[in-house]
């Protein structure tokens, strides 16, 4: 039965927007604060039982302590002794992410990863409070107006009983093919059964297709049993292989093997899309939504450009598998790039020599075996006549593995005539005559390479939250302010040093003794310089709403807003902060203002008259 028209506490239910198997969504009034909220209303055959009830509340108080720019807010919740059940939250103007992908595609890739990399971003933020979602997929996902991605309904799942959920009519709708397998067989789900749905997300988003699907329910959660779906890559060439990694590792049977959290997630996307100039992701998807086909258009230009420099750069490293990866890629976004296809013809050319060089070993080969046994011979005649070896402290080397240069070896007398050599040894026998009768060259005797090996080194991640500059030992700093730098140190005592332009002005140090063969992790906080919000021009008693706190226009002049970043993401100058104005009387304002660091906002406008 709808509840259009009723109150349901001091909320008007409006209209509906939608519902599924397990609540009836509503736009409603909050008339205490007159401004528009979400409420979900749990369905009467769960609202009337006690353990759904309590669940209900424990999940509300939980989430409502999560603040974070991309996490639905949650204002209000049924008390247990209400009849009906019921969260109440923000109202989002917008569509889901499975309505948004309906109509249009996020090609390139790159896109998908941005996506998935905002939802880890907010997940990420869940799963440090403990909080695990349970039920991630594309309709829990609100794109906002202003391009904002918000992740909503935490912990919905865990209301229900898996018998129930397992056999409740449409409860199943649109989730099967984002679970993880671990829930299916009934296991207890932690944080790595979120990061499975997100890379099924990521794998939809990326391709089109889902990496697990079926005519009918049963058969879809089987197929994620079984483990087994197609290569991306496969399917959109433009996939990198990089990407195609992380998707994999999401998508792992066990879940030991995924990635641990959405913040390791999180730090896997943010670094492949730093490494190709994606460093500002909330920006990048708010100009995306605004206008999808030009900012589609000059984000191939971008990649494009940003690839063919990797792969230089993997030349001239040596690299050539990670080179042609990257020059695939852009060949994929670009059939003709000029510069991909020259670096491509430069690669051809040294495969042709290389292989020609090959050959020329070939006979070195033949060569040294001719030349070894002719030396067991003379190592023979030697210990026979007791005479000195001179190649006690030498080894033998290929002619190409040193300069030649007389005077660096000079001749010494001949030896004297050996008798004549045994049999050839099978391995000479073995060799075709055509490589018998080649001129031999003779191998030169160098010095024994000193063999002490260097000490030992330590793989170290330093995490930054949210990020920033990084100095060691009072080297100079980084070249990029990121959330996650990997270094690699000797063991021993380092001191590390985080700094940021748009932080705090005083940088943390932190020393840390580094040990080897261990994972090393350096968390090292920066916080950012607080934000300040002011309001103007509304009624001066009109009440403004920002996060959890409220006050009037004028209180707001006089104690302006203290906004700041939540610490998680990519480095971003400039982030959203939503507000409300409200006052009897009068239509609600809302909005969301770009505010940056350090800096003081000033947000005008008026209210139109109800």
């Amino acid at each position: 039965m709808s509840l259009v028209g009723r109150h349901i506490g001091r909320y008007r239910i409006l209209e509906q927007l939608g519902q599924g198997g397990m609540s009836v969504v509503y736009k409603g009034l909050d008339t205490a604060l007159d401004r528009e909220v979400a409420v979900k209303v749990l369905h009467p055959h769960l609202s009337g039982k006690e353990e759904s009830r309590k669940r209900l509340a424990r999940e509300a108080k939980a989430v409502a302590k999560l603040h974070h720019p991309n996490i639905l807010e949650v204002f209000d919740f049924a008390a247990e002794t209400l009849e009906d059940a019921y969260i109440v939250t923000e109202y989002i103007r917008g569509q889901t992410l499975r309505q948004y992908a309906t109509d249009h595609t996020f090609d390139p890739p790159e896109l998908a990863a941005m996506v998935i990399y905002e939802v880890a971003n907010a997940l990420a933020h869940a799963h440090e409070a403990g909080i695990i979602h349970r039920d991630l997929k594309p309709e829990n996902v609100m794109v906002r107006e202003d391009g904002v991605l918000k992740l909503m309904d935490f912990g919905i799942a865990k209301i229900i009983d898996r018998d129930e959920k397992m056999t409740m009519t449409g409860a199943l709708v649109g989730s099967p093919a984002h679970m993880a397998p671990e829930i299916i067989e009934g296991l207890e789900a932690g944080p790595e059964a979120d990061v499975f749905s997100l890379g099924t997300m990521l794998y939809l988003f990326a391709t089109t297709r889902l990496p697990f699907t079926a005519s009918n329910t049963t058969a879809t959660l089987k197929r994620i049993l079984d483990g087994v779906y197609e290569d991306p890559r496969k399917l959109v060439p433009t996939v990198s292989d990089d990407l195609a990694e992380i998707i994999a590792t999401c998508l792992m049977r066990q879940p030991s093997a995924r990635y641990p959290n959405a913040g390791k997630l999180r730090d896997a996307l943010a670094e492949y899309l730093g490494g190709l100039g994606l460093t500002r992701v909330g920006e990048e998807l708010v100009a995306f939504f605004a206008d999808p086909p030009s900012y589609r258009k000059k984000l191939v230009q971008r990649l494009t450009v940003a690839l063919v420099d990797r792969g230089e750069r993997f030349l001239t490293e040596k690299r050539p598998a990670k080179a042609l990866s990257s020059l695939n890629q852009v060949l994929a976004l670009e059939g003709g790039n000029p510069r991909a296809l020259a670096l491509l013809a430069q690669m051809n050319t040294a495969r042709k020599r290389a292989q020609s060089n090959a050959n020329l070993v070939r006979v070195a080969v033949g060569a040294v075996v001719l030349a070894a046994a002719s030396a067991a011979a003379l190592q023979t005649y030697r210990h026979a006549s007791r005479m000195p070896d001179p190649t006690a402290r030498f080894v033998i080397v290929s002619p190409t593995d040193v300069p030649v240069s007389a005077a660096a070896y000079p001749e010494a007398p001949p030896p004297p005539k050996p008798p004549a050599p045994p049999d050839p040894s099978p391995a000479v026998t073995e060799l075709k005559r055509a490589e018998l009768d080649r001129p031999v060259h003779a191998a030169r005797l160098v010095p024994r390479q000193d063999t002490t090996r260097a000490p030992p080194l330590a793989e170290v991640e330093v995490k930054v939250r949210p990020w920033g500059f990084l100095s060691v030992d009072g080297q100079p700093r980084s070249a990029g302010a990121l959330p996650l730098h990997r270094l690699t140190l000797t063991p021993g005592k380092h001191r590390f040093t985080v700094t940021c332009d748009l932080c705090l002005p005083d940088g943390e140090t932190r020393e840390q003794t580094i040990e080897a063969g261990k994972a090393n992790e350096v968390l090292l906080p920066a916080p950012l310089k607080p934000s300040q919000l002011v309001f103007y021009d509304y009624p001066a008693d009109a009440q403004v709403t920002v996060g959890a706190e409220q006050r009037s226009v004028k209180d707001s002049q006089a104690n302006p807003f203290k906004i700041v970043r939540p610490p998680a993401g990519l480095p971003s100058a400039v982030y959203l902060v939503s507000w409300t104005v409200t006052t009897p009387g009068f239509k609600p304002a809302q909005g969301a203002t770009r505010i940056e660091p350090g800096k003081t906002a000033a947000v005008r406008g008026s209210l139109e008259r109800e």
